[in-house]
Order: structure tokens, then C-alpha cells, then sequence
């Protein structure tokens, strides 16, 4: 087969006539001569004589997709079954719309597939099916996300590995061109994550002295209720002002029933309900509805500078750290301050180990009984008669 890229000139904005002009940055299309059974190939009629849009402008990409398209027709031609022709971009774009559709939020999603989109560029591939498996693992050795100590690539890998599972599906590529960790255990992302480091009391303190107005009492609120950053601004928010400040999961608003607080947090979808003072309640509704107006990254950025000001070292995460091994070293139960913070008890045993007090007494009382059981007293020493 015989393939001619021509442009086909808009004469509203284009006064050339040269159907090969290199520049004027018309809509390029093919034109070739099929010999085989007329039909439908990838949704468009296949007749003796065709003229397709190759949906770009430049030249470069425009012969890259004609090689593609030619050696997709020559499968076709053998009865194979060809897949869909897409590139990175649009297959990203369609993507987006699917997690939108099915609610699964986009935030790291986005957030990855443009890295994918911008690493695919500048190494000229267009295409999805021309991305290799050694170019994917390639591209993941530039990804600025920790691991060792950090679940950070882990996470966002899988995100991105979502994206190709769901282009298999989809038709758009024959098999993932990310390597199977189980078969393949050199690709697997191993991490331990570093032990809870939670900011001290005087820490905290320090911080709260040194923050003012609505920054101090969204400090306040983490202080209290352990909550993290995103669900603690969303206090008093509407899912429309969520939508407004283009907050992650909107729908995702705390119920405020007088001191109590209920939700789902945004990064889980897991239930919490706790309590704060009364103290706050009322300081909290002075500030009227929303109590924090505004995005996500300005209220970080504006309980980070306090957090600078005050000279500690931590994040407002270190809040919800502080509170939860607040309230297990003072023996509240694991399965309480999951249901607090919205975790499962067993990740709140993995984290917070060390913290847990009512860990430490059974430990002790095991101790003491097995003293007892040796014939020892209760605090292991060998019992005069």
C-alpha cells in the first residue's frame, strides 16, 4: 500500500494551495488505496480509495502514524486483531473522563499522567502502543517519589499502573508495559516505612502560641480531633464551596452536629466521628460557614509558615500524629481512636505500636503472672519463706 500525507487547507485562514506545504500548520491527512474486503477498521469505513484525518498538524508526527496505521492495516489485512490507535494524550484524557464517570477522583491521576504525558514528549512517543516496557521502567527511575523509607512511589506507581491495566482493557494496548512484580521481583518497589516521629507537647504548644487568627484555630481543630489538613478545613463546608475551591473529593464534607464531627476522610473514604471542646465549638462557629475559605495548598502553605515561625520540625500531619499517640498513651483503646480517625485498628497497631499504653499493661500483666507461675512474686523476686 501506498501511503501520500497531504494537508487539507482551510481557506478562511490559509491562502496556500501546496497540498505538501511544510509550515501553515493546517490538518494533515493520509491518503492510500486498500485492496483487500471493504469494512469497518477501528470505527471507520474502509473503501478502495480513502482519505483519513491523521488528527495533527506536524509533519514528524504525522509520518509516525502513518507507519503505525500501515502496519496496523497489514494485521488487519491477516485477519489479527489490531489494537486501537491512541496517543499518550488522548488515551490519558479518556481516562480522566472514566475516573471522573465512576467517581474515583483525579488528583493523582492527573498528576502522574501528565508526568507520563511530558516524559513521552520530549522522548518522541506519540503513540501508546510505542511505549516499551524497558521505556515505562525508564521513565519511572526520573519520578521525584521516595521509597526506602517511603510509601510514595508505591502509591503513585500503582496509580499510574491503573492507567495501563485500564488501556488493555479498553483495547488500546495488547498487555500493560509495567513487568508483573511476582514474576518479575526485581521490579517490585520495596519500602519500610519510618517509625511516627509525632511533634512533643511543648512543640505543639509552641506552634499554637506562634499561629493567629483562623490559622491557629484550623491548628486548633487538627490538635483536637486528629483529623488531617484536607478533611479539618472542610469544616463548615458545603459540597458546593468544596467544589468552588477545587477541593479533592468535595462530597467529603464533615457533618457538624454541635461538638461532634462525623464524615468519611478524603484520602480513605473511612468513617470517623469524634468529639472537640465546647471551647472550639463556639470559636469554630464565630467563623461562620465555611469556617476556612479558600484552597487546599494556601491553607498548607499558611500552617506551614506557622509552623516555620515557631521553629519546630514537622508537618500539620504532625498534628493528627500528636493526637492519636496522645490518646494511646493515656489507654484509650485501639479500636476507639480508629473509629475516631477513621483507620482500622491494626493500621493504628502497625503505626502507633510503641504508643499504646493498653499494649504495654497487658505485656506487664502477662509478666507478672508468669513470675507468679514460676514460683516468684509479682515483681519477679524469688519469695523467703
Amino acid at each position: 500500500m501506498n501511503f501520500t500525507v497531504f494537508r487539507r487547507h482551510n481557506k478562511d485562514v490559509c491562502d496556500s494551495t501546496n497540498r505538501y506545504e511544510p509550515r501553515c500548520g493546517c490538518p494533515l491527512h493520509v491518503q492510500f488505496v486498500w485492496k483487500g474486503t471493504p469494512g469497518v477498521f477501528e470505527g471507520k469505513k474502509l473503501a478502495y480509495q480513502n482519505k483519513w484525518s491523521l488528527e495533527t498538524r506536524s509533519w514528524s508526527e504525522a509520518q509516525i502514524r502513518v507507519k503505525a496505521l500501515q502496519k496496523r492495516l497489514k494485521n488487519f489485512a491477516k485477519g489479527k486483531v489490531a489494537p486501537k490507535s491512541r496517543t499518550v494524550a488522548a488515551a490519558l484524557q479518556e481516562w480522566y473522563k472514566f475516573r471522573d464517570q465512576n467517581k474515583l477522583g483525579n488528583t493523582k491521576a492527573k498528576q502522574m499522567g501528565g508526568k507520563l504525558d511530558e516524559w513521552c514528549e520530549k522522548n518522541d512517543i506519540i503513540l501508546l502502543t510505542a511505549l516499551t516496557t524497558e521505556q515505562a521502567m525508564k521513565w519511572r527511575v526520573t519520578l521525584p517519589h521516595r521509597s526506602g523509607d517511603s510509601s510514595s512511589l508505591s502509591v503513585h506507581w500503582s496509580v499510574i499502573s491503573g492507567f495501563f491495566s485500564w488501556a488493555a482493557g479498553m483495547g488500546y494496548i495488547k498487555k500493560t508495559p509495567i513487568p508483573d512484580p511476582k514474576i518479575n521481583p526485581q521490579f517490585r518497589i520495596s519500602y519500610e516505612k519510618a517509625e511516627v516521629e509525632p511533634p512533643t507537647k511543648e512543640q505543639v504548644e509552641k506552634i499554637l502560641n506562634t499561629a493567629t487568627g483562623q490559622v491557629r484555630l484550623l491548628c486548633l481543630l487538627m490538635r483536637e480531633t486528629a483529623m488531617a489538613l484536607v478533611d479539618a478545613m472542610k469544616f463548615a463546608m458545603s459540597q458546593k464551596d468544596a467544589e468552588k475551591y477545587k477541593m479533592s473529593k468535595p462530597e467529603r464534607c464533615p457533618v457538624i452536629q454541635g461538638e461532634v464531627i462525623r464524615g468519611n476522610r478524603t484520602k480513605t473514604n473511612e468513617r470517623y466521628r469524634v468529639r472537640i471542646s465546647e471551647s472550639l465549638a463556639k470559636q469554630l462557629e464565630a467563623l461562620g460557614e465555611p469556617a476556612f475559605p479558600g484552597t487546599y495548598s494556601q491553607w498548607r502553605e499558611r500552617v506551614n509558615k506557622a509552623i516555620k515561625d515557631a521553629g519546630v520540625k514537622t508537618t500539620p500531619h504532625g498534628f493528627r500524629h500528636y493526637r492519636i499517640t496522645e490518646w494511646l498513651s493515656a489507654g484509650v483503646r485501639v479500636d476507639d481512636v480508629a473509629d475516631m480517625v477513621g483507620s482500622s485498628p491494626n493500621e493504628i497497631r502497625r503505626t502507633y505500636r510503641h504508643w499504646i499504653k493498653e499494649a504495654e499493661d497487658r505485656l506487664d500483666e502477662v509478666q507478672r503472672e508468669a513470675w507468679l507461675t514460676m514460683g516468684l512474686d509479682e515483681n519477679g523476686n524469688e519469695i523467703v519463706q
